[in-house]
C-alpha cells in the first residue's frame, strides 16, 4: 500500500499524531507537571530556578524537564498553563516521532519482518502510559527517544557512531539523572551476547567507550551549575524520598527472577496502566501482562533466539534490579516497555520465520492469533485510559485539586504556609509556601522527618502551619485522634467530586480516581 521510502514518514507521523489526539481528547495534565512549572515560571518572571523566590531548593528531577517548559512558558507567556502545556506536547510528540523514525531504519536494516515490525510499533503507538506520560507535562517522550537513539546506534550493523552515541547518552542524563543505569542497561548486553560477531567487542569497543565518555561530558556543565546554584548536584526530591526509603534487600533482589516468574514482580506494570494496583481492572490484564513481562525479560536465556532480541531482553532483565527495588512510579516504566517490546517483536519474528521455512501453517497461524491477541489487548488498555484520564481531568484535576489551589489563593494572606501531600495542582495554584509529604519542596519537612516527625500529625505540630490540606481517610488516620493536632485548626471547605464519578457510566480504574476526589481544608485557629 505505502512504498518502502513512505513507510517510516508513515510511522513517524503516527508517532507523532496519536499523542496529540490523546491529548486533545483528554485534555490531561499530569498532578507532578505542575510541580516543575512553578520552577519554570518562575524562571521565566525573573526569580530563579526554584519553587519559592529566594530559597534555592532544587524541587525538580529532569532538568530538561523543566527547561523545556520553561522555554515554552515564555513563549506563551506566564500564567498562560493551557498554552505552555501545548506547545510542550508538540515538542514531546517531535521526540516520539524521531525515535519512531529512527527505530523503523534500524529494524529494517536489521531484517525484522511484517509480524514483528506489527507488534513492536503496535505495542509501542498504543502503549497508554507512553502516551499519556508524553502529553500530560512529564519528560517521558525526551526520555524514549535517547533510549531508542542509543539502541539504535548500538544495533547499527557498521557500528556505533561516536557523536551519536554521546548524544544518547548525554541526553538520557540532561532527561533523568538516574538514566545511567537504562544506559548501562542497554550496553553491558553487548558485551555478552555478540550474535554472529565474535569480534563484535573488539571492532566497536573505541566507538563505545568514547561516546559513553563524551556523553558523559556533556552532562557535567548541568552538574557543575546545579552544584554552584543549589549548593549540591543531588535533587532535593531524591533527598526527600530516599528518608522514607527501605535500605536494599540483597536477598529480595535475588528472588526477583523467581517473583517474575511467578507474577508478584513489578515488571507486569510495563503492560497495565497507570496505578492498576488500586483496582478498578479485569483481573485477566495481570495474566497478559505477567505472560509478555516474563517471556520479554526472559528470551536471553535461549541461545537460538536473534541477537538483537537476547539483547534487549537482557537489558530488561538487569533493568528489572533496579525498577524492582524502587518505588515505581507510572511514568518511569514506558523506556522499559519499549526494551521489552523489542524484544517481543524479534522473539515472535524469529519464531514465524523459523514455522515459514518449516512448513507448518497451524505454527503460523498461532502466531498470528498471538500477534493480533496482544495488540488487541494493548488498544483496549490504550482506550480505557483514555476514558479514564478523561474523566479524571475533568472532574478530579480540574474540579476538585485546581479549585483548591484558586481557593487557597484567594483566602490566604502573604507569608501563610500550607501542609498537604498532592503538591502539583494546589502548590502551582495556590502559590503558597509549601510543607508537603514527603517534603519534595520543603527542607523544612525532611529536617522534621530525620528529627522524628515521620507522621503527617507529627510534621503539622513541629512546623505548624497555617493551612493543611488532607484527604478524608488521611484526616481519619489514628495519629490526628492520638495527638489531637487538628484541634489547633477549624475545617474552612471540603470538597467532593464523587456525585460527579457516580454520573459516569464506566470509569476503569475508578479507585485511583476515587482516591483523589475529596479534599478537606483546614486553616489554622
Amino acid at each position: 500500500m505505502f512504498s518502502a521510502s513512505r513507510r517510516p514518514w508513515l510511522v513517524a507521523g503516527l508517532a507523532f499524531l496519536v499523542p496529540l489526539v490523546f491529548a486533545a481528547f483528554t485534555g490531561h495534565a499530569w498532578e507532578d507537571y505542575f510541580i516543575t512549572l512553578r520552577s519554570s515560571r518562575n524562571l521565566v518572571e525573573g526569580h530563579g530556578l526554584v519553587f519559592n523566590p529566594g530559597e534555592k531548593v532544587h524541587t525538580f528531577t529532569s532538568p530538561l524537564g523543566v527547561l523545556l517548559p520553561a522555554f515554552c512558558t515564555w513563549l506563551a507567556g506566564p500564567g498562560r498553563e493551557e498554552a505552555a502545556l501545548w506547545l510542550f506536547r508538540f515538542f514531546n510528540a517531535g521526540f516520539l516521532a524521531a525515535g519512531a523514525a529512527l527505530l523503523w531504519r534500524r529494524v529494517a536494516e536489521l531484517g525484522l519482518g511484517a509480524p514483528g515490525r506489527w507488534l513492536l510499533f503496535g505495542l509501542l503507538v498504543a502503549d497508554a502510559k507512553l502516551t499519556d506520560f508524553s502529553i500530560n507535562g512529564m519528560e517521558t517522550a525526551i526520555l524514549v527517544y535517547f533510549l531508542l537513539l542509543l539502541w539504535t546506534e548500538m544495533e547499527r550493523t557498521a557500528g556505533p557512531r561516536i557523536l551519536r552515541v554521546a548524544l544518547a547518552v548525554g541526553g538520557l542524563m540532561w532527561t533523568r539523572p538516574d538514566a545511567f543505569i537504562l544506559g548501562a542497561a542497554v550496553l553491558l548486553p553487548h558485551l555478552a551476547i555478540r550474535g554472529g560477531e565474535p569480534d563484535r567487542i573488539r571492532r566497536h569497543w573505541p566507538q563505545w567507550w568514547r561516546g559513553v565518555l563524551l556523553g558523559g561530558a556533556l552532562y557535567v556543565p548541568w552538574f557543575a551549575w546545579a552544584w554552584w546554584y543549589y549548593g549540591t548536584p543531588v535533587p532535593h526530591t531524591i533527598t526527600a524520598k530516599s528518608a522514607y526509603m527501605a535500605a536494599a534487600d540483597w536477598r529480595g533482589l535475588l528472588m526477583l527472577p523467581v517473583q517474575l516468574l511467578r507474577g508478584d514482580s513489578m515488571l507486569n506494570d510495563l503492560f497495565m496502566p497507570s496505578y492498576w494496583v488500586f483496582g478498578g481492572w479485569p483481573p485477566a490484564l495481570k495474566h497478559g501482562a505477567h505472560a509478555l513481562a516474563g517471556i520479554a525479560a526472559l528470551a536471553w536465556v535461549v541461545p537460538q533466539f536473534p541477537a538483537a532480541a537476547r539483547r534487549a531482553s537482557l537489558a530488561l532483565f538487569l533493568g528489572m534490579f533496579y525498577v524492582c527495588s524502587i518505588i515505581l512510579f507510572p511514568w518511569y516504566v514506558p523506556p522499559w516497555t519499549v526494551l521489552a517490546a523489542l524484544a517481543l517483536a524479534f522473539l515472535a519474528d524469529a519464531l514465524y520465520a523459523a514455522a515459514a521455512a518449516a512448513g507448518k501453517p497451524a505454527l503460523l497461524g498461532t502466531i498470528r492469533i498471538a500477534v493480533a491477541a496482544t495488540l488487541v489487548l494493548q488498544f483496549a488498555v490504550f482506550a480505557a485510559t483514555a476514558w479514564q484520564m478523561r474523566n479524571h481531568q475533568r472532574i478530579v484535576e480540574t474540579g476538585v485539586r485546581r479549585d483548591v489551589g484558586t481557593f487557597l489563593r484567594e483566602q490566604a494572606k502573604p507569608g501563610d504556609t500550607l501542609f498537604l501531600e498532592p503538591l502539583g495542582y494546589i502548590g502551582y495554584f495556590s502559590q503558597l509556601k509549601t510543607y508537603d509529604f514527603p517534603g519534595l519542596s520543603s527542607p523544612e519537612v525532611v529536617a522534621a522527618v530525620k528529627g522524628g516527625a515521620r507522621r503527617y500529625a507529627d510534621i503539622i505540630a513541629t512546623l505548624k502551619p497555617r493551612w493543611v490540606v488532607l484527604r478524608p481517610a488521611e484526616a481519619a488516620r489514628p495519629e490526628f485522634k492520638q495527638t489531637g493536632v487538628l484541634g489547633d485548626y477549624r475545617l474552612i471547605q471540603s470538597w467532593d467530586a464523587v456525585p460527579q464519578l457516580d454520573q459516569v457510566a464506566w470509569l476503569p480504574g475508578r479507585p485511583w480516581v476515587e482516591g483523589e476526589a475529596r479534599y478537606l481544608l483546614f486553616r489554622r485557629r
